[in-house]
């Protein structure tokens, strides 16, 4: 085998992606230059897309929001997340999954993941109840659906909130049914580099009236009146709580339109995500995301998997950066997202004197994050993810599985770079 490319060799990957997927069509021109032509009728698009997200993921209710946060902080108020109640969450995932969970001035407590799936563990959240918790956050992440079957088992009858955070996930399934209508509330991300994109938008979903008139009260102010379900918040009128959460009618016309061309996304990523699988799951010390047997992706944000530092004679940097080398399109994962988020100092000491809001009252006691979740932090130094393009040449990712292959098969020149040779 030759040589590798950060000692002088040839690259592994010589072809470039050759991503055949538009992000905007004529379609997303069409209804935002619709929006655009009535604009005294614009919010009447918000109307439409939540009727579409509806039939789509299956739920009773949908509320779209301006961001994919928003939608979080809503389901996790509207779970009942207050001072003195806990909502449990995976280290795993970004921070807007936990840090609407502080704006409450509830506690985040951090779980551990299944090193496989990335998804939350449930045996390791069944440890982690205890009186003072509210709702189970669980993060399908990169549009891997969690173990859905267990989840419900655990907050069956119990007060329990379950939240799906799809964000990264429009489309996946499990047993059949879309994430976002199996839990009591689901959040979908609608920013830039989502599946489906409003470039900053999101929305819930949910089958519960109660749920969804606590967060229409939340972040609906000039909608509320219409949309009411219940009699609890009606004397509020069409103020609401008084914060605006409200989309943009222009961002969701553009994601009413990705929202229908996203079957088509979900099948091309489907067909090379499979491919990749096949071809990474041959090579020694590479390990791709698994999925569940009941689970289906969808939307898939990014390629995701692990290598072993163990196998390839490295740690995970300097494996990055011989990849990188070789022309694949890999970034390394950072402290900051996506890993181990009990270390950062937003959930442990940072300070918050002279600060407003909920932040005030956060005492130490409030943030208090298992600093031990081994199996995260093992995955932290582990995890890799590619450029996720819809519908690249087959020659790119099979050069980019050939490279994987050759860096290992490289493992003592590795081990010679860690060592400062």
């Amino acid at each position: 085998m030759s040589d590798l490319a950060i000692d002088g060799g040839p690259r592994a990957v010589t072809t470039s992606m050759n991503d055949s997927w538009r992000d905007v069509s004529d379609l997303e021109k069409q209804y935002v230059n619709y929006v655009l032509d009535n604009k005294d009728d614009a919010y009447a698009e918000l109307d439409k897309f939540e009727e579409a997200y509806r039939a789509f993921v299956g739920t009773k209710h949908a509320l779209c929001m301006c961001n994919g946060t928003a939608a979080l902080h809503s389901a996790i108020f509207a779970a009942g997340a207050c001072a003195g109640k806990e909502v449990i969450v995976p280290t795993a995932t970004w921070h807007a999954t936990i840090t609407p969970i502080l704006h409450c001035n509830a506690t985040p407590v951090f779980c551990e993941v299944d090193p496989e799936t990335f998804c939350a563990d449930p045996e390791d959240v069944k440890k982690r109840i205890t009186h003072r918790t509210c709702a189970i956050v669980v993060t399908h992440l990169y549009g891997n659906p969690a173990d859905m079957d267990a989840f419900l088992d655990i907050v069956e009858g119990t007060d329990i909130a379950l939240i799906e955070d799809a964000s990264h996930a429009p489309g996946a399934m499990w047993g059949g049914k879309m994430v976002g209508s199996i839990g009591h509330i689901g959040c979908f991300s609608l920013q830039e580099k989502k599946p489906v994109s409003g470039i900053e938008a999101g929305v819930a979903t949910t089958n519960d009236d109660d749920l969804y008139d606590r967060m229409l009260a939340l972040g609906q102010c000039g909608r509320c009146d219409a949309l009411w379900q219940t009699d609890r918040f009606k004397a509020l009128r069409n103020m609401g709580l008084g914060v605006k959460y409200r989309a943009n009618p222009l961002g969701i016309a553009m994601a009413r339109a990705q929202l229908e061309r996203l079957p088509g996304l979900n099948e091309k990523r489907m067909a090379w995500f499979g491919r990749m699988d096949s071809l990474l799951g041959e090579v020694p010390g590479v390990a791709p995301q698994k999925t569940y047997p009941k689970a289906r992706r969808g939307g898939m944000l990014l390629y995701a998997g692990t290598v072993d530092p163990d196998v390839f004679g490295a740690p995970l940097p300097i494996i990055i950066k011989v990849l990188v080398a070789e022309g694949v399109y890999v970034a390394e994962t950072t402290a900051w997202g996506y890993s181990a988020m009990h270390l950062e100092p937003l959930f442990n000491d940072f300070s918050f004197d002279d600060l407003g809001g909920p932040w005030a009252d956060l005492s130490a006691e409030a943030r208090r994050p298992v600093c031990n979740l081994p199996v995260s932090e093992r995955l932290q130094d582990m995890s890799f993810w590619l450029a996720t393009p819809v519908a690249p040449s087959a020659e790119w990712v099979a050069q980019t599985a050939q490279a994987f292959a050759k860096v290992v098969a490289h493992r003592e020149r590795l081990s010679e770079i860690a060592n400062g040779f």
